[in-house]
């Protein structure tokens, strides 16, 4: 059964994500380089992000849910910002597959939150369709693959800001796979 949201502010976990989020968009404003424009877009979606959380504190009667919102703010901060990195060296660079790169956010952050279902699926009944097989290995070649770009980028003349952006650029996309999970009512579950 589920509980009735009535959570004081300190059982609301508001103030340690509102840490997390600032702390995050405060260093991915600085990556590769401080670039103003980018801290003002990033602090904007995060000021977003915590005016959700806490309008669903004051607004979403389960706690689970509550939660569920919590923490799809969060994930969808760190994949928003994950993602920033290797988009800003390409545009820094003048080269224009800074568009096609953010276009692939774009179109991924669309396509999971269209399969929000299936990905649910995947994660709450493992294996038991081809999808969340295809999925369970997709995730896992993209965890087996990110070290190996930083070792291939350190081992070569790779640039290693482009190595370390790729590898987040990965967790940005690992985590954006996640992010429909946390979409579902505890009713439907």
């Amino acid at each position: 059964m589920d509980e009735k949201n009535n959570l004081s502010f300190k059982e609301s976990r508001i103030t340690h994500v509102a840490v997390s989020i600032i702390i995050v968009t405060f260093l991915f404003s600085a990556l590769p380089e401080w670039h103003t424009p980018q801290f003002i877009m990033n602090s904007v979606v995060s000021i977003i992000l915590l005016c959700i959380i806490v309008a669903a504190w004051k607004s979403v009667e389960l706690k689970v849910r509550y939660f569920s919102i919590q923490s799809y703010c969060l994930i969808f901060s760190l994949s928003f910002l994950f993602a920033q990195p290797l988009i800003k060296y390409f545009w820094q660079e003048g080269n224009s597959l800074w568009l096609f790169l953010l276009g692939i956010w774009l179109g991924g952050f669309a396509l999971t939150t269209f399969l929000k279902e299936n990905i649910f699926q995947a994660f709450s009944r493992t294996f038991e369709n081809r999808f969340s097989v295809a999925f369970h290995i997709v995730v896992f070649i993209c965890i087996t693959v990110g070290p190996m770009l930083i070792i291939f980028g350190n081992a070569s003349d790779f640039n290693k800001n482009i190595s370390y952006g790729l590898v987040l650029y990965l967790f940005s996309a690992l985590l954006q796979i996640t992010l429909p999970a946390f979409l579902k009512h505890p009713k439907d579950i």
